[in-house]
């Protein structure tokens, strides 16, 4: 794992959070890579993260979970399916929708992962306490719960 960068002034949250983000996801390569897995982006662990086992959603519904555009998820199915990680089947309604659908390949490389970023976040426990761990834990997913940052209704402008 690397090191913190030590740039002599306190980082903003952001920083925090993207440096932190950095050191999980180089961590996770490294050991995937140690069990003899091909590499996975972390866009790819974010579709493959929300794809269960027989589960067949769209791209839309992918994208919308992930929270990122369509064509951002549509670029990562495309990719995924060329590694044999994902299939797509036609979908009911609109012509072109398609439905993706994890492969036994993608499967494995789903659980192999979800294990080792198990261990990952038990080794942070370790280090930082459970309860740090559970408290950052649930503060990040009570932030990605409301809307931010927050838009003003345009319709209560003050024109005058």
């Amino acid at each position: 794992m690397t090191e913190p960068e030590d740039t002599g002034t306190e980082l903003s949250l952001l920083g925090l959070l993207l440096q932190s983000a950095r050191r999980l996801q180089e961590e996770l390569a490294r050991r995937l890579d140690e069990a003899g897995v091909e590499p996975t982006t972390p866009a790819h662990m974010t579709v493959l993260a929300h794809l269960r086992d027989g589960d067949a959603l769209s791209i839309a519904e992918l994208a919308r979970r992930a929270g990122v555009t369509r064509q951002t998820m549509h670029r990562a199915v495309h990719q995924l399916t060329d590694e044999r990680l994902l299939v797509t089947e036609p979908g009911a309604g609109f012509p072109r929708s398609a439905l993706v659908r994890l492969t036994d390949r993608g499967v494995r490389r789903r659980e192999v992962a979800a294990r080792i970023l198990a261990d990952l976040e038990d080794e942070l426990a370790a280090q930082l306490g459970t309860q740090n761990v559970t408290t950052l834990r649930e503060t990040l997913r009570e932030a990605l719960r409301h809307p931010w940052p927050p838009h003003p209704d345009p319709t209560l402008e003050d024109t005058t």
